[in-house]
């Protein structure tokens, strides 16, 4: 019966490892955290100039590295406007250097920006890190060497007129 119980418990503990070490795709009023491997699209609302109540459209598991290269020489540049934002986070391979890669499609009228926290494998901390300005219908990549398990995305603005 001990042998039994001591089973249990093992497998319950794996368990809830397991769970910790898998972050969902989380979607708040204007923050996203994105765990590694995740492809989505959202719809958002535009109030006084900022992104808000963001809506999970699709959501798709990425099973193999983005091939940065036959990206670019294979997007069609579509000129939809919505309120749509499509975003990727998995590897990536670029002539064989493998990283970590947001692509992000920002199907709004006009640019957006958002804020973004990484957090390292093996940490339990976000840190800070930079983002571009993502342009209507234009395929966006940043890409870091460093192994991450997990971004948050947060503060989305429409750009203003510069």
């Amino acid at each position: 019966m001990k042998k039994r119980i001591i089973t249990i418990i093992g497998i319950l503990i794996v368990n809830v490892v397991t769970i910790a070490q898998n972050p969902k795709l989380k979607i708040g009023y204007n923050q996203i955290t994105i765990p590694i491997n995740t492809a989505f699209k959202i719809s958002v609302e535009i109030k006084d100039g900022k992104l808000e109540n963001f809506k999970l459209l699709n959501q798709t598991k990425v099973d193999k590295p983005a091939d940065i290269i036959n990206m670019f020489e294979n997007v069609k540049k579509q000129d939809i406007i919505s309120n749509e934002i499509e975003f990727s986070f998995c590897y990536g391979d670029f002539m064989g250097d493998k990283n970590i890669v947001l692509i992000t499609i920002n199907h709004l009228e006009k640019p957006i920006t958002f804020k973004a926290k990484i957090k390292y494998k093996g940490t339990q901390k976000y840190k800070e890190t930079s983002i571009l300005d993502k342009y209507p219908n234009v395929l966006s990549i940043e890409q870091w060497q460093d192994e991450i398990e997990s971004i948050i995305l947060y503060d989305f603005k429409i750009v203003k007129n510069k």
